[in-house]
C-alpha cells in the first residue's frame, strides 16, 4: 500500500491523537490519585505550579498537533498538485497525439512535461521529509509512554514529602478561605485562558489556511501565465503564418496582373508599330509640305520688311528713335557737383535738421528721422507715403529733405485719368513715329549706373547721384492701375551687392515699346532712385491696397491743434554739393546691425504677428524683414546714441497701425489692448494715449478704426 494516501496519513495521525490523551488520561489518574490521598490543604498548595506546569504542557502538546496537522494539510495539498500534474501530463499526452503537424509545440510541451516531473520529484521530496517529522512524533509519544511507567515512583516520593507538609498545615489552615477564593478565580482565569487559547489556535489555523489558499493560488498563477504566454506565442505565429500567406496570395495577384498588363502593352505595341509604318510613309508627303511653308515665311518677311520701312516701324536712325528719352531732364541739372567731404549720416542729418527749421518747417526729430530710415531701406520698402489732410507739409517735407541732402527731386502730379504705366514713362507716338518720354523716363536712363539705354558720354554724368521721385496726390487714380508693374520691378531688383550681374538685374528691367527699335529696351530703377509719394484723406481719393501697404511705409500727418503764424521767412540758398550714391550706400547697414539689439526685435516681431493674426491681419516674410531692416538703419539720435525703442515704435506706426484701417473694434478688442500695451512697454505713452483716444472716439462714431497720425513736440 502506498504511504503517501491519505487513509494512511488519517490513521496515524488518529493513533497520535489516541497516544496523547492516553498520556493526558494517565497524568489525571496520578493527580487525581495524590489529590484523593491529601488533605485539602495541602492538595492546592502548589496549585499556581502546577497550573504553570500544566499550561505549559498543553500549549507544547497543542503545538505539535498544530505542526501535525499542518504537516497533514501539507500532504494532502501536495498529494492533490501530483493528481493534478498526473491529469496536465495526461492531457498534454493526448494533445501531442492530436497535433503531430505541431512539431514545435510538442517539443514545448515536452519540456514543459520534464518541467512538471522535476515538480513532481520534489514534492515526492518534501512528502518524504513529512513522514521522517511523523517519526520523530511517534518516538517522543514513546518517551510520554516511558515517563508514564514511571510514574508510581515518583507518587511513591511525592508521599514521602507529604509528610513534611504536614507540619506546613496548621499555617496553611488559617490561610485555606482565602486560598480556595484564589483557587475558584484561578480557575476562572484557567478557563478563560483556555478559551483565548483555542480563540487563537482557531485563528491560527484560519491564518494558515489562507496562507496556503494564497500560496496554491501564486502558484497557479505563475502556471497559466506560463501557459498563456506559450498560446500568444502559437497565436503570434499563426497570425504571421497567415501574413505570410496573404502576401503570397497578394504577390501572386500582382503578377497576373503584370502578365495580364505585359500582353495588354504587347498588343498596344503591335498597334504602334503599324502606325510608325504608316507614319514613316507620311513623313516625305510632311517635308515637301514644309519646303512650301518655308518658301511662303520668306515671302512673308520679305513683304513685311518693305512694309515696316514704308510706314516708319523700322529705321535704322538710332537717335530719331531715343532722341526723346535720351534728353537730359531739368531736375538733373542741379545740384550739379558731387560733394567732395565724406561727412557722417549723423552729421548730414543734423544740416538737413537745420535747414528745415530755417525754412520755416518745423517738424519733430522722430519724423525726419522716420522719413530718412523708410529710404534708406528701399530694397525691403519700395515707396514711401505721407498721408494726412491737405497743407500739413506732406509734399513740402521730400522737397525741402532732397535739397538739404543734395538730393535730385523730381515732382510728378498725378492725375485721376491714370490707368497704366504709360502715364509714368512715356508711349511710342504712332504718328511723329517716335517715343514720347516723360522726365521719369529720362530721369531713370541717365541715373543707371549700367547704362542699359546708352546715352553719348557727357560731363553731366549723374550715376552717382541721388534722386528722390514724388508721385504728388497719388490716390487721385488707382495706385494698381499705373503703378502697380513699376512697384514689382522695384520689389524684384537685386540687392544693391548684387546689381552689377546682367541676369540678375533682368527680372526688374521696365520694357521699353519703341517700334522700328531693333533691340529691345528697358529701363533699370537703379538704387539711387527713391520713390515716395504724397495721399490726401478726403472722399475724393482712393484708398490704398495690401499690395502697396505690403512694400511701403506709411507717415501719417496729424492734423494741427495749433498754428504757428510765419511771417517774413526767407528760404534759405540751396546747397549746391550733390550727395553721392556712394556715400549713401556706406550708410546702409544689413540685419547684423542690429547686434545685441537682434533679439529684442525679433521678439517684437513674433508678438505683433500674433496681435495682427487675432486681427485677421496676418503678415509674411517680407514685413518681418522690413521691419528688422528699418530698426538696423536707424540713424544716431542728437546725443549720438541708438535707443531700439524708437524705431520698432516706428515701424508699429509706420506699417502696422495703416493695416488695419477698417478693422471692427468691438469684434477686436483684445488684440487692439494687446497693441496698445505693447507700444506702452517700449516706452511710447504718448503714441499708446493716443490710440486708446482714438479706439474710444472711433468706437462711438462708425466702429472702425482709422489711423489719424500723431504730432510730436518738434524737434
Amino acid at each position: 500500500m502506498n504511504i503517501f494516501e491519505p487513509s494512511s496519513l488519517a490513521l496515524a495521525v488518529s493513533l497520535g491523537v489516541i497516544a496523547l490523551s492516553s498520556v493526558m488520561g494517565f497524568s489525571a489518574a496520578g493527580f487525581r490519585l495524590r489529590q484523593a490521598r491529601l488533605p485539602d490543604a495541602t492538595a492546592y498548595e502548589d496549585i499556581r505550579e502546577r497550573r504553570i506546569a500544566e499550561e505549559k504542557r498543553i500549549a507544547d502538546l497543542r503545538a505539535e498537533a498544530r505542526a501535525v496537522e499542518q504537516q497533514i494539510k501539507e500532504k494532502d495539498r501536495l498529494v492533490a498538485e501530483v493528481a493534478s500534474l498526473l491529469e496536465r501530463r495526461e492531457a498534454i499526452t493526448m494533445e501531442l497525439a492530436n497535433l503531430d503537424s505541431a512539431r514545435a509545440e510538442i517539443e514545448d510541451v515536452k519540456r514543459e512535461a520534464a518541467d512538471a516531473a522535476g515538480e513532481l520529484a520534489t514534492a515526492l521530496q518534501e512528502c518524504r521529509d513529512a513522514d521522517e517529522k511523523l517519526a520523530e512524533i511517534e518516538d517522543q509519544i514513546g518517551i510520554g509512554r516511558r515517563q508514564l511507567e514511571t510514574l508510581p515512583e515518583r507518587i511513591a516520593a511525592l508521599e514521602e514529602s507529604a509528610k513534611s507538609l504536614q507540619e506546613e498545615k496548621r499555617t496553611l489552615e488559617t490561610e485555606l478561605p482565602k486560598l480556595r477564593i484564589e483557587r475558584d478565580s484561578a480557575i476562572q482565569r484557567i478557563e478563560e485562558a483556555r478559551a483565548v487559547h483555542a480563540r487563537r489556535a482557531s485563528l491560527d489555523l484560519e491564518i494558515e489556511n489562507l496562507e496556503d489558499q494564497i500560496a496554491g493560488l501564486s502558484e497557479e498563477r505563475e502556471t497559466l501565465s506560463g501557459e498563456a504566454a506559450e498560446l500568444r506565442a502559437a497565436r503570434d505565429e499563426h497570425a504571421r503564418l497567415r501574413e505570410d500567406v496573404g502576401r503570397i496570395e497578394a504577390r501572386r495577384n500582382s503578377l497576373e496582373a503584370e502578365v495580364a498588363d505585359l500582353d495588354e502593352r504587347r498588343a498596344a505595341f503591335g498597334k504602334l508599330k503599324a502606325e510608325m509604318d504608316e507614319m514613316r510613309s507620311s513623313v516625305s508627303t510632311l517635308r515637301e509640305h514644309r519646303a512650301e511653308l518655308e518658301e511662303s515665311i520668306a515671302r512673308l518677311e520679305a513683304r513685311r520688311e518693305r512694309s515696316a520701312v514704308e510706314t516708319g516701324e523700322k529705321t535704322k536712325d538710332t537717335a530719331l528713335l531715343l532722341g526723346d528719352i535720351r534728353q537730359f531732364p531739368a531736375c538733373l541739372a542741379a545740384p550739379a557737383l558731387a560733394s567732395r567731404a565724406q561727412k557722417t549720416e549723423t552729421e548730414t542729418l543734423a544740416a538737413a535738421a537745420k535747414y528745415l527749421k530755417e525754412c520755416g518747417l518745423e517738424y519733430d526729430y522722430r519724423t525726419v528721422q522716420a522719413f530718412h530710415t523708410c529710404l534708406k531701406i528701399n530694397d525691403h520698402a519700395q515707396i514711401t507715403v505721407l498721408a494726412g489732410v491737405s497743407g500739413t507739409g506732406k509734399s513740402m517735407l521730400p522737397r525741402r529733405y532732397a535739397e538739404a541732402m543734395g538730393i535730385h527731386f523730381h515732382q510728378i502730379a498725378v492725375e485721376p485719368r491714370w490707368d497704366s504705366p504709360q502715364d509714368l514713362l512715356g508711349f511710342y507716338n504712332y504718328i511723329e513715329q517716335k517715343y514720347r518720354a516723360t522726365d521719369l523716363a529720362r530721369l531713370l536712363v541717365h541715373m543707371d549706373p549700367y547704362h542699359s539705354v546708352p546715352v553719348e558720354e557727357t560731363t553731366d554724368d549723374r550715376r552717382d547721384h541721388m534722386a528722390l521721385v514724388l508721385l504728388d496726390e497719388m490716390n487721385l487714380a488707382r495706385v494698381e492701375y499705373y503703378f502697380s508693374e513699376f512697384l514689382s520691378r522695384l520689389e524684384v531688383r537685386p540687392r544693391l551687392a548684387d546689381a552689377g550681374d546682367e541676369i540678375r538685374r533682368k527680372n526688374a528691367m521696365i520694357p521699353i515699346d519703341i517700334r522700328g527699335y531693333d533691340k529691345t529696351l528697358a529701363l533699370f530703377p537703379g538704387h539711387n532712385v527713391l520713390f515716395a509719394g504724397t495721399m490726401n484723406d478726403d472722399e475724393s481719393t482712393q484708398a490704398l491696397s495690401d499690395k502697396v501697404l505690403d512694400r511701403g511705409n506709411v507717415i501719417q500727418f496729424a492734423a494741427p491743434k495749433k498754428f504757428n503764424i510765419q511771417v517774413g521767412v526767407r528760404a534759405p540758398s540751396v546747397p549746391n554739393e550733390a550727395l553721392s550714391f556712394s556715400t549713401w550706400g556706406g550708410w546702409i547697414r544689413n540685419f547684423d546691425g542690429l547686434g545685441a539689439s537682434r533679439e529684442t526685435a525679433d521678439k517684437l516681431v513674433v508678438k505683433l504677428a500674433s496681435i495682427m493674426d487675432d486681427c485677421g491681419r496676418p503678415f509674411g516674410h517680407r514685413l518681418r524683414d522690413a521691419i528688422l531692416s528699418y530698426a538696423a538703419n536707424y540713424p544716431k539720435g542728437p546725443n549720438g546714441a541708438r535707443d531700439i525703442r524708437d524705431p520698432l515704435i516706428d515701424q508699429i506706426e509706420l506699417r502696422i497701425l495703416p493695416k488695419l484701417r477698417g478693422l471692427e473694434i468691438d469684434g477686436h478688442a483684445s488684440p487692439i489692448a494687446d497693441l496698445v500695451e505693447l507700444v506702452r512697454e517700449l516706452g511710447d505713452a504718448q503714441l499708446a494715449d493716443r490710440l486708446d483716444a482714438t479706439v474710444e472716439r472711433q468706437k462711438s462714431a462708425n466702429g472702425l478704426f482709422v489711423w489719424r497720425g500723431l504730432t510730436r513736440s518738434p524737434g
